[in-house]
């Protein structure tokens, strides 16, 4: 064998381990195996803003170095001694006023909404104990893949995520499988991106593939929360694609994980103890700016007290 075959099969060999190939009905993805060292071997800016187990940490992901792009990801850990509940209201509601309302030490935005539905949310809503909003489903009464699980709090305040059963997407009673979880709270939401430690399929559309500041929800094994928000539509961070958001909830070691509402109601905040003011630690959108001032109204929040 000549030496210019060699080289051509040498770096034809390269070029397989290092190309993403497109196949009819798949999606190139921007991953690479070290944006994962990438992610968890970052300088992350960790705060601890309660001793009883809240922990902030942040970083910043700049010169293309995650995903080839700009980054910006802020991940709350909540120890499972706190309580969490699901707050909404018949109007819309800044994420801080839900939780300086009910006092509580941390909050992020709930699933999604509409002007013209019940208490504003097209999705699935229970608030101790009563029934406030069913799904809203499309004419072909299918669920949307935004309501293929739950966000479910006990009685006692405990979180957990659910994952509908693929039966269920398509029956013509679209609220008897949230009914019948037992729980304090629940509100519905999607996609589901982790389920007992072990990722869920991404849908191929437009949602998923683009990218949009996202809110995700993971829970680990041992009952910690994870509150995390992706930052998005500016120059320091372009947001996340589903997959992406997937990935890196994956990376923080959730055992389950679900994606919340995202673009401009993407907002996480929280205090250090309840005599100080609420801020706003990632950099809302919907003013367009990179800052902390952008906060969207939204229909419900998760808060932790």
């Amino acid at each position: 064998m000549n030496r210019r075959i060699i080289l051509l099969l040498f770096f034809g060999i390269i070029l397989l381990q290092t190309t993403v190939w497109q196949l009819p009905g798949q999606t190139v993805s921007s991953y690479t195996e070290s944006d994962s060292l990438t992610f968890v071997k970052a300088d992350w800016d960790t705060r601890i803003m309660h001793l009883g187990g809240i922990i902030l940490r942040q970083c910043a992901f700049i010169d293309s170095s995650l995903f080839n792009s700009n980054q910006y990801v802020s991940v709350l850990e909540v120890s499972s001694s706190f309580r969490f509940d699901i707050v909404a209201d018949t109007t819309l509601v800044l994420t801080t006023d839900f939780a300086e309302f009910v006092e509580a030490y941390a909050a992020v935005n709930g699933s999604f909404f509409a002007w013209d539905a019940p208490w504003n949310s097209v999705n699935y809503l229970r608030i101790d104990g009563r029934e406030l909003a069913p799904n809203k489903v499309p004419e072909n009464g299918i669920r949307t893949f935004r309501q293929s699980g739950c966000v479910v709090i006990s009685q006692k305040g405990k979180l957990s995520i659910r994952k509908i059963p693929d039966h269920v997407m398509a029956v013509s009673d679209h609220d008897q499988w949230e009914r019948e979880l037992k729980a304090e709270d629940v509100l519905s939401s999607g996609p589901i991106l982790r389920i007992e430690g072990k990722d869920e399929p991404v849908l191929e559309n437009a949602f998923n593939q683009v990218r949009h500041p996202r809110t995700a929800l993971g829970v680990r094994r041992g009952g910690r929360v994870l509150m995390v928000v992706v930052d998005g539509r500016a120059e320091e961070a372009a947001g996340m694609t589903m997959d992406e958001l997937q990935h890196i909830m994956r990376w923080l070691r959730s055992w389950d994980a679900i994606n919340l509402d995202g673009g401009g109601s993407s907002t996480l905040c929280v205090r250090r103890n309840l005599r100080r003011p609420l801020q706003v630690v990632n950099h809302p959108s919907d003013n367009r700016k990179f800052d902390h001032q952008g906060e969207r109204r939204v229909a419900n929040a998760i808060v932790v007290k």
